[in-house]
């Protein structure tokens, strides 16, 4: 097996991460959102509309990231800092709306912003000034987290990779999501 093979996720042994509280609380927002489910099927498409969007902004930033080693300015990056973060937002509002489960939206939105989105910023914050220096500072000054710039902010000349998803463990969060949408069409039928 070529180095390049082993180094990606899903050949490695142990490719699936053991469960994170952050895991566990999602999987239980999702199995609630499917008992108090309430849909109508304008929800379902818009929820939908709304979860693949989140999907494909996360598949969009995973083929560009390299992890610790660059940073990365290019892609989705060159508009928001957080793009991953964006997406996964979107997923569970789009669940939450095909739902249409209010209570599990607000409670979404509030975490989201209120906790976790605050905390990964600082972590995040620490963690990149740490490795790449004043030219994270300069990156963060002029990006935003999640609140698009209407220019980009330079390119690099870096170009998305479809390895990168694995790289990332991108294809995982892929198939969750795609696993989640289906028991809910199904569940909802």
């Amino acid at each position: 097996m070529s180095e390049e093979i082993k180094d990606i996720p899903i050949v490695k042994k142990n490719w699936i991460k053991k469960p994170t509280w952050r895991n566990i609380g999602l999987v239980i927002i999702v199995f609630c959102l499917y008992y108090f489910a309430r849909p109508t099927k304008i929800s379902f498409l818009i929820g939908g509309f709304m979860v693949v969007s989140g999907e494909l902004v996360r598949l969009w930033a995973a083929g560009y990231l390299m992890k610790n080693k660059k940073l990365v300015v290019v892609g989705p990056y060159a508009y928001i800092r957080d793009p991953l973060y964006l997406g996964s937002l979107l997923i569970l509002s789009g669940l939450s709306v095909a739902a249409r489960n209010w209570y599990i939206l607000a409670i979404v939105l509030i975490g989201f912003f209120g906790f976790y989105l605050p905390r990964k910023i600082k972590i995040e914050t620490q963690r990149l000034e740490g490795i790449f220096g004043d030219e994270y500072v300069e990156y963060r000054k002029n990006v935003r987290s999640i609140i698009p710039r209407l220019t980009p902010f330079r390119d690099t000349g870096e170009k998305w990779e479809f390895k990168q998803i694995f790289h990332n463990s991108e294809h995982a969060t892929g198939l969750l999501v795609l696993f989640a949408w289906l028991a809910f069409y199904f569940f909802l039928r």
